[in-house]
């Protein structure tokens, strides 16, 4: 019969082996209320990358909205253009003929006078009235063409626009690709997590299963030292 105090060591041994093990289990959910903490970190990162990529899209949108209007406009100026060239022909046109017309009464009114249509100062206050009308003519073009020349630049000014706003466009997908890249790349870590929680829990059974072994094996030595002790007591 092993001796007391023999008895008393294995006791001590065996309360050991059990704190051991209770430890083991411990350290294991410790290690996985970590991985778990990991993973709702990753999941939320991921999530805000994929809402930015939902901000940049729907800005991207945007600024294609903003180019559509802005090439809408410089069609419309180039219209507008065009347009004022039309016009402004036409009433040179219109000019032409009224000085024509007046030209004709002129000499209507000459003739009728018993001037000579043909003698110097009539010919001269025709050639007058002429070069009014030509003036006319060419100050009404001018002034059409100014104006087109107004519309042109704003075409041009909506289309330099519309350039920025498909360039700021590209961009702002571009960051869309990023943020979406970047999401799978946050997400593509949870199964790495997910392998270091199943580790975890196996680490947890080796070492809960190392502890027994131990406590076994102390808990032989010592009832074989007490029954050795009893043998030769």
């Amino acid at each position: 019969m092993a001796d007391p105090v023999s008895i008393i060591g294995l006791g001590a041994s065996a309360v050991g082996g059990i704190s051991k093990i209770a430890g083991a289990g411990v350290n294991a959910s410790a290690q996985k209320l970590g991985i778990q903490g990991q993973m709702l970190q990753v999941m939320g990162q991921a999530f805000q990358h994929r809402v930015g990529a939902q901000q940049y899209q729907y800005q991207a949108n945007i600024s294609k909205y903003q180019a559509a209007v802005s090439l809408l406009n410089r069609d419309i100026s180039k219209q507008n253009a065009a347009y004022a060239r039309d016009v402004g022909e036409v009433k040179a046109q219109m000019v032409g003929m009224k000085h024509r017309a007046e030209q004709g009464e002129m000499i209507a009114t000459q003739g009728s006078s018993g001037l000579s249509v043909a003698g110097g100062s009539a010919t001269r206050v025709r050639e007058g009235m002429i070069d009014i009308g030509y003036y006319d003519q060419m100050q009404t073009r001018a002034s059409a063409a100014k104006t087109a020349y107004g519309y042109e630049i704003e075409a041009t000014m909506h289309a330099a626009q519309a350039d920025v706003y498909k360039y700021t466009a590209e961009m702002q997908e571009d960051q869309v690709k990023n943020e979406l890249t970047a999401a799978d790349m946050t997400e593509s870590s949870m199964g790495i997590l997910k392998q270091a929680s199943s580790l975890a829990d196996t680490s947890a059974g080796i070492n809960i299963m190392g502890s027994i072994a131990g406590t076994a094996g102390s808990v032989a030595d010592k009832w074989m030292a007490g029954k050795g002790l009893a043998m030769f007591g």
